[in-house]
């Protein structure tokens, strides 16, 4: 029997509530979630990521989904990177012509400020003050400050990761209407049970009675940085059973373990943005969110005044 193409792809943006939908999807009985969750394919113009997964091929990319079974009608992956590629949604459509795609977004000014301290977490940023790493973006453009451990330079560049209403403008340009749903973040959070259905229904799948919804904590920090960047950076003769094992830690979201990770890596509250560089965000992206606005069909004004959720 051959292996099932994915039909579904949750495309980011990254920290817009991707992780926790892709978890409540993946418990339902008739999907089946790759793992790796982003397996980073079809990120053609992200050549970094694409070598480090070792997917060079569509046979070695289809192996991730040899698992699933009949019952699973919902074959999905969810790379946060393919909506800000400007290649991927088109590979990936390419390559699975029915496939459908779900988008999240958020207030560019509140994405790029977690973003970047997600990117902190992951040690792919070096440099812990939010407005410090967006004055370096021209800088890493050249080449140059870049994080020994960063997996993919283009997310450092700030500006560009938060131009949600661009992304969105070159998404719906390429998927066309029926195949696709976009959520906003605020409007997700208020009502995770709502929208829960409303994505089975949009997949055309039954609802399978989930009632508990657990969210995941938005900002974190580890107790120890040497166990951390062991994982993140093994000696290449066990490279890949540490790999194999942080991927493990990381799903874990309930039970024993779950609750060694909560002691070794703590909620941690982010200072708040000085006023001028929050205010200086917000008309960064005012023309981002005038876009979202248009195409999204509603008023994202208060966008403009407010923002930096962490």
């Amino acid at each position: 029997m051959s292996i099932p193409k994915p039909n579904l792809f949750l495309i980011g943006a990254p920290k817009c509530g991707t992780t926790s939908l892709a978890w409540y999807l993946s418990e339902h009985p008739a999907v089946f979630f790759c793992d790796p969750k982003e397996p980073f394919y079809f990120n053609t113009d992200y050549p970094e990521l694409r070598r480090k997964e070792h997917l060079e091929t569509d046979e070695a990319y289809l192996q991730l989904f040899a698992a699933a079974r009949p019952e699973h009608a919902v074959i999905a992956e969810g790379s946060t990177t393919y909506l800000s590629s400007a290649e991927a949604i088109a590979n990936a459509l390419a390559f699975s012509p029915e496939a459908r795609f779900i988008a999240m977004v958020r207030n560019p000014v509140d994405a790029v400020y977690s973003f970047h301290g997600e990117l902190v977490f992951t040690s792919n940023e070096d440099v812990r003050d939010f407005e410090q790493a967006w004055r370096l973006q021209a800088e890493r453009a050249a080449g140059r400050s870049l994080p020994e451990l960063c997996r993919n330079p283009a997310w450092l560049q700030y500006r560009q990761m938060g131009a949600l209403g661009s992304q969105l403008q070159r998404f719906y340009d390429q998927v066309p209407a029926a195949q696709r749903m976009t959520i906003v973040f605020d409007e997700y959070a208020a009502d995770t049970p709502g929208y829960y259905r409303r994505v089975l229904e949009f997949l055309g799948l039954p609802d399978d009675g989930r009632i508990e919804f657990p969210r995941l904590k938005a900002s974190r920090r580890h107790r120890l940085e040497f166990v951390h960047r062991f994982l993140r950076m093994p000696p290449r003769a066990i490279e890949a059973p540490v790999i194999r094992l942080r991927r493990w830690i990381g799903r874990q979201r309930t039970g024993p373990i779950a609750a060694v990770k909560n002691v070794f890596m703590p909620p941690h509250k982010r200072a708040a943005l000085t006023p001028e560089f929050a205010a200086e965000l917000r008309r960064e992206f005012a023309d981002e969110v005038a876009l979202l606005s248009e195409l999204l069909g509603r008023d994202l004004s208060d966008w403009n005044t407010g923002g930096q959720a962490a």
